[in-house]
């Protein structure tokens, strides 16, 4: 792996890391900051963020259409040292409010490290969707591992004497990746950055009205699959309790789905070469078959095979997904942009849906999550001709 995608994937991992490590701790990070037990408190700054972050990202897309990815990624991760530093020093849960929501626009920029990333699978020698494929094992194998590791730092941070250092430790992590960022993908050759600017340009009017209903699709199983598997997850836990798994064997099954997706990896690729487009129905079905095998589940035992069948259609379907979603956007970044928008917005949904069905039955958010995945299958069965890309920009050409 190149320096560049070195850089890349760090800043991809410092992403979902920074964006999910206190997230499980909030009412805990209130109560000893701020005095402020409500729960009522964590859900208020939740939303706002998320909000805030749903706002921000299409105007980030916008920009790409001017500024190289690389660019807007270092603003980002200058802007986030800055707020992080002062995040840490907020005097009160209000001002921590209006400078978390800071951090999510700032922070919303490294999600242009995602199509950057892939740009630079593209541009290796071997090229082709198997180099495309591979940067995109390597997205997820991140996500899974920025699971725990995102955890790990948020207990480490609430275990410290006084969290607002490790709050503000995040800074550190920020400007190193920046420095990074910019000594490795800074400086690239004027004449190639003019070439890829003006292939572009060429391109893009008929990329954009040759690709809005496959952008449209790529949006809808994105939205589909997300909500699926983050609807099934808030009251997970209480239900496999329920079932006599004891606190500790729920969040053992809590994670199983994620090192069964981790296992699969491997084998992606081989069954992207057998399966071709049926991958992605295929992977989606699996996963529907486990989360409905889950929600039928009348023990625990059962209820660890449905999580295990649904981690391998997880993780394959992951994989799947993203690829889809790459080629109806390219990695130029503003096509990337309006489908992930779609995504987060989805995302705002399943806690709601969740909390709704939960009243009924604890097992229902987990059929919802099976039903929404079938949904997903239905709109992968039908592929649409996708334009002939633009040029993928690359950024680890030095100036010579």
């Amino acid at each position: 792996m190149n320096r560049a995608k070195v850089v890349l994937i760090s800043v991809i991992g410092l992403h979902l890391v920074a964006e999910t490590s206190l997230t499980p701790f909030l009412p805990q990070l209130f109560d000893r900051l701020y005095g402020i037990d409500e729960p009522g408190a964590t859900g208020l700054y939740l939303w706002i963020c998320r909000i805030v972050g749903l706002a921000a990202l299409p105007l980030w897309g916008l920009a790409a259409r001017r500024w190289p990815l690389h660019r807007l990624v270092l603003a980002g991760l200058c802007g986030s040292a800055v707020l992080d530093l002062l995040l840490g020093l907020a005097p009160s849960y209000a001002a921590y409010t209006v400078l978390s929501a800071a951090v999510v626009t700032t922070n919303s920029a490294l999600l242009l490290a995602y199509p950057a990333f892939i740009a630079e699978h593209d541009a290796d020698p071997a090229g082709g969707e198997r180099a495309r494929m591979a940067g995109i094992c390597s997205i997820v194998v991140v996500f899974h591992l920025s699971t725990v590791v995102a955890t790990m730092v948020g207990a480490g941070v609430l275990a410290l004497p006084e969290p607002r250092i490790g709050i503000s430790a995040f800074a550190v992590l920020d400007v190193l990746l920046a420095v990074l960022t910019y000594r490795v993908l800074g400086k690239r050759a004027p004449a190639r950055a003019a070439d890829a600017e003006a292939g572009e340009a060429g391109t893009a009017g008929v990329r954009w009205r040759l690709t809005g209903l496959v952008l449209v699709q790529a949006a809808l199983i994105g939205v589909a699959f997300d909500f699926s598997v983050n609807v099934a997850r808030p009251f997970f836990t209480e239900f496999a309790d329920d079932l006599g798994s004891g606190s500790t064997g729920s969040a053992v099954l809590f994670f199983l789905p994620s090192v069964a997706a981790l296992a699969v990896l491997p084998v992606v690729r081989r069954c992207h070469d057998l399966l071709g487009d049926r991958l992605l129905p295929l992977a989606l079905t699996v996963a529907a078959a486990g989360l409905a095998w889950q929600a039928l589940s009348p023990s625990w035992p059962a209820l660890a095979g449905g999580r295990l069948l649904f981690g391998v259609g997880l993780g394959v379907g992951q994989v799947a997904v993203e690829l889809w979603v790459f080629r109806a956007t390219g990695t130029a970044g503003p096509a990337f942009t309006a489908v992930e928008t779609a995504r987060s917005a989805g995302l705002l949904a399943a806690p709601v849906a969740a909390a709704a069905a939960v009243s009924y039955d604890l097992a229902l958010p987990i059929a919802v999550a099976a039903a929404v995945h079938l949904l997903a299958t239905g709109l992968s069965l039908r592929r649409a001709p996708l334009p002939r890309p633009a040029p993928a920009l690359t950024y680890s050409e030095e100036i010579r």
